[in-house]
């Protein structure tokens, strides 16, 4: 049997659980989390800071489906940058 997560990348024909983009991770949250939660306001909660963990590579902004369900249980999370950590990307 299907999880709710499986079901949502094979129903949005997600490639990855580790590279969903903003309106994917949008959509992830409204429909399996009971979210209800834009693209846009994704853009917003990652200016101010708040928000799931995402990661940024190059210009692209991606999401994985575990830091969405930690941010979905209430988990206190932290913005993983590598270009503020000194990582080559």
């Amino acid at each position: 049997m299907k999880t709710a997560a499986q079901a949502f990348l094979s129903n949005h024909e997600v490639a990855s659980a580790n590279n969903l983009t903003t309106t994917q991770a949008a959509l992830y949250l409204s429909e399996v989390k009971g979210i209800p939660t834009s693209p846009k306001s994704l853009e917003v909660y990652r200016c101010q800071g708040k928000g799931p963990k995402f990661k940024k590579i190059i210009s692209r902004v991606f999401y994985d489906i575990e830091w969405l369900d930690e941010y979905a249980q209430g988990i206190p999370v932290k913005i993983y940058d590598p270009a503020k950590m000194g990582v080559a990307a």
